[in-house]
């Protein structure tokens, strides 16, 4: 609507037709029923008058912001979280958390660890220290031989095995990248 107050007066009684809603105030000397041929106005009568009101949509005005300073790099796929270890644990093996919210080595031979493995000790942790635990991504050991053809599964007390277990459940927890890395990506577990 423009600052100027348009005023349409009607003398008839006729239907009034209103195609172009620049009209701010419809009065009438005779009773006339009003159509608005628009879906975006909407018909008040105050005090006999007909006001015609124009129904805007909500605008949003978005202002372009400034781009800000990059970050610092990240390395990819770097997945690793801190546990307290409930019982000493050696590096490069595969981990459950316990009832107490620690961790412990993951046994395929133990059937409430099957779909438990958080992922693979980055190196070694007494009782109550934090243990570092990659849970996906690549894991290098140099005493690691993998053959780059088979996957690696959970073995028993947290060993990492390319020979899938025969009782318990096999869990595949990764597949080898060279033969000493490891691309941690844990697979659900299935019961034997």
């Amino acid at each position: 609507m423009t600052d100027e107050l348009e005023v349409l007066i009607v003398d008839t009684p006729d239907i009034v037709a209103v195609p172009d809603v620049q009209i701010d105030v419809l009065t009438e000397t005779a009773s006339a029923p009003v159509v608005i041929e628009s879906p975006d106005v909407e018909v008040v009568t105050i005090e006999e008058d007909v006001h015609v009101v124009d129904t805007v949509a909500e605008i949003n005005i978005v202002s372009v912001g400034e781009v800000g300073p990059p970050g610092p790099p990240g390395s990819p796929g770097e997945f690793i979280i801190s546990k307290t270890a409930s019982a000493t644990l050696s590096g490069h093996r595969a981990v459950v958390p316990d009832a107490v919210g620690g961790v412990i080595y993951a046994d395929s031979s133990t059937l409430t660890h099957r779909d438990k493995t958080l992922g693979i000790t980055t190196g070694a942790a007494g009782i109550g220290a934090a243990a570092s635990i990659r849970t996906y991504g690549e894991l290098n050991e140099p005493s690691w031989n993998w053959a780059l053809d088979t996957p690696v599964f959970v073995g028993l007390t947290g060993l990492l095995t390319q020979t899938p277990p025969t009782s318990g459940f096999v869990q595949r927890v990764g597949f080898p990248t060279a033969t000493d890395t490891l691309f941690v990506d844990i697979d659900t577990a299935i019961t034997l």
